[in-house]
Parts: C-alpha cells; structure tokens; sequence
C-alpha cells in the first residue's frame, strides 16, 4: 500500500533551526511525523508534500518507506504576526494541486490521507486533490472551523465563513474523517459518512523523564537559577502568550522564574513586553529547540502552564504528564478531555489570569501533591496516548478505504 499525506505542516527531524516565518513547530508538525514514522515502520509507503524552508532538500527519504518533499512556489517574503509569511500556505496548496495535476494519470498511490489545519489553502487541496487522483479520501482534522476555531483577525473573520463550508465539504466527500476529541467528532458527524476519534499521541519512550544530569545541564545552559514554571509551545496569539506576563510578574514575588520554549510570529512582542515590565532577569526564552531536547525542557519545570485561547488538542500536554510534570490549563478545546481523567483541578476558566495564577503557586507551595505524582501522570498518559493504539486504527482506515475503492457499493436495482 501506498499513502500520499497531504499537510501544509510537518516535523522535520533532522535541522537544528526552524525559520519562524516558515510556521514554527507545533503539535500539528510533531502529530504529522510521529503518525508517518510509525506506519512507516509498519511497512506503509507513505509520500509526504509539506512545506519545508529553504535549506532542506526538495525531497528526502526519513524512514526506508517515508518520503518528504518540499512544495512551495517562488513568493516574496512579507512577514504577518499570524501566518509567517504572507501566502504561505496558499503557495503550498498551489504547488502540490499542480504537481497532482500533472499526477492525475500516472501515479501508484493508494490512498490520499490530508491533514486540515483550519486554513482555506489546505481545505481546498483535501476537496480537489482526491477528484484528481480518483482515490479515496482520509481527512485528519487538526483544527476544525466547525467546532473550535476562533478567528484572529478581521481578515480571518471574513474567511472563516468560507472555510466552515469548505471544511463540511472535505467532510462530506472522505471515505472517513478522524477527530482529535469527541467534542469535534460530535460536531463533524453531521456531515460525515464515517468518523473516527483517534487523539495525538506521545511517544512515552522519548517522553520520559530524562537523567539528572541531563536535566541540570539543561538548566546551567540556560542559566535557570530558581524553581521554574513552563510554557513550551508556539508563540503565537492563540496560545495565550499575553497571559505569561502578569503569570512572571506573580511568579517573581515567590522567586520563581518562567522558561519560555518555543518560538513564533509574535516573538518580538513578547520580548517588548517582558522588558516593558522589567522581567528580563526573570523570564527565559529559549527560542526553537529540536524535538528530542523538549523533555529535558519539560522537566526543568515544577509545572507546565497552558493559557490557550482555543487547542484542537493539546500535544503539550500529554508530552508534560508523560515525563512526570503536571499541567495547569485553561479549559478550552481537547485539554478538558485529557485533564478531566487525571488532574481536574488544574483545569482553570478560559481567560482567567488570575484563577490561572493561583492554581500555578498552589502546586509551587506542594498542594495537590497526590494527584501530580509523576509515576501516576505518566501511566496515565501510556494507557492513553500510546502510538500503537493509534496506528493500528490508522491502518485499519487506510485498508477499509483501499478495499472500498476497489469493490465500491453500488446501488441496488429498482
């Protein structure tokens, strides 16, 4: 079998440095190549069209049956706060609808499995690319308009009508449709022959908690001196940064100190806004860091703060629990669904800065200390989130649509 994985967004394990206009790394990017490694580990030919950024090879080979390749138009670089690079994604979707074009007659791929980021560019390429090859369709929802999106500009708010109707389309037409949580599956079953929930997951191996040593000299290269609360994740509005600020500021009055990991579009006004409020002896940003260097940046932290204002999911938080770190989160997308099994009281209000605060020093002063024990977070997290139960169900989908295709139903005679 042969799987061709369409997604704006993907992981690329092996560079050092990530251009933030080029979207930095995200729970979409890690989910897209932890699913595609793990299949290919199985067997399944998978050939993965993605962005990439200038410095990578237009095509490379990950695993013996993973290819990558890099499809992005000439465009010029105007930067945006919000999406990098002003016609990032449309650039991609352009590329790989024309590459596909010229594909429609001539390809050996079995199944189309599309990655939808809530973007318009993306949902186009998962409505026309399965009509030009004539497969079937899988459709991972990463970020639904339907259920949880919440526009960020007046720009975006004129599209987001568009792109809910192209989103129930894409929804329409794929042999199935996989949802992160139940809260998106429930809204998307409307319009959905069939739907799987199958959330992100976490690989508990790389997840765990790192050496002592390691962990100290995570913390000496980055001149972290006191206990330290986390956020790792992109800077970007939707994550919340704003909410860091006053967080530092509550945190310095107990001599505590905020370890920011991750980088975005919105770096620059986080950095203003650390100096504007004489945090800069209290706050760390570390910028972009590989993937495998993330746990010992988890369990630097007494605690793992999450002020989105909306998550599809939220991979950070299973990747927190499963080293041993507890999260303290604002209720909002798939985070309610996670935390609810294991530490409910660390669910704040959306939008709560000061309950978020709170909740934050009480875990610094030793309270909840029963529900945080890092052996029971990370056996939570392995009887959940662990990869084999995703893949298998992944597999099962690729096969169904693959036999489907070849033996379709068809109408029973009057």
């Amino acid at each position: 079998m042969k799987v061709l994985k369409l997604t704006p967004f993907f992981h690329h394990p092996d560079v050092e440095a990530w251009p933030a206009a080029y979207d930095s790394v995200g729970g979409m990017q890690v989910q897209t190549w932890r699913q595609a490694v793990w299949l290919a580990q199985e067997g399944i030919h998978q050939h993965v069209m993605t962005i990439g950024f200038p410095g990578l090879p237009k095509l490379r080979q990950l695993q013996p049956f993973l290819w990558v390749e890099r499809m992005l138009l000439p465009m010029p670089r105007i930067r945006s706060e919000f999406s990098g690079l002003i016609g990032l994604t449309q650039s991609w979707a352009v590329a790989t609808l024309f590459a596909l074009f010229k594909k429609r007659r001539k390809h050996d791929f079995d199944v189309v499995h599309t990655h939808l980021d809530g973007q318009i560019p993306a949902l186009l390429v998962a409505c026309l690319a399965p009509r030009l090859l004539r497969l079937p369709l899988i459709l991972t929802v990463h970020c639904s308009r339907l259920a949880v999106y919440t526009p960020h500009s007046w720009l975006d708010m004129l599209q987001h009508r568009l792109a809910r109707w192209l989103e129930r389309k894409a929804v329409s037409k794929a042999f199935a449709v996989i949802a992160l949580t139940k809260r998106t599956a429930s809204q998307l079953s409307r319009d959905a022959r069939r739907i799987e929930i199958i959330p992100d997951v976490v690989d508990t191996a790389q997840f765990a908690r790192p050496p002592q040593e390691g962990i100290t000299a995570f913390r000496k290269r980055h001149n972290l001196r006191r206990q330290t609360v986390g956020f790792v994740g992109r800077i970007a509005k939707e994550k919340g940064w704003q909410h860091l600020i006053p967080l530092a500021q509550a945190l310095r009055e107990q001599e505590c100190e905020l370890l920011i990991v991750g980088d975005g579009t919105q770096r620059e006004r986080l950095r203003h806004a650390i100096n504007k409020a004489g945090l800069q002896d209290w706050v760390t940003v570390t910028g972009f860091i590989p993937n495998h260097e993330v746990p010992l940046a988890m369990a630097a932290c007494r605690l793992i703060v999450m002020p989105s204002a909306y998550e599809e999911f939220g991979g950070a938080s299973i990747e927190a629990l499963a080293t041993g770190v507890p999260v303290v989160a604002f209720a909002v997308g798939g985070l309610p669904e996670i935390l609810r099994g294991i530490t409910p009281d660390l669910l704040i209000a959306p939008e709560n800065t000061p309950a978020l605060i709170a909740r934050a020093q009480a875990v610094l002063a030793g309270h909840h200390s029963q529900s945080i024990d890092s052996a029971r977070l990370r056996t939570y997290v392995e009887q959940r989130y662990a990869p084999s139960a995703m893949g298998a169900k992944i597999l099962n989908l690729y096969r169904s649509a693959l036999i489907n295709s070849k033996n379709p139903v068809r109408p029973s005679a009057p």
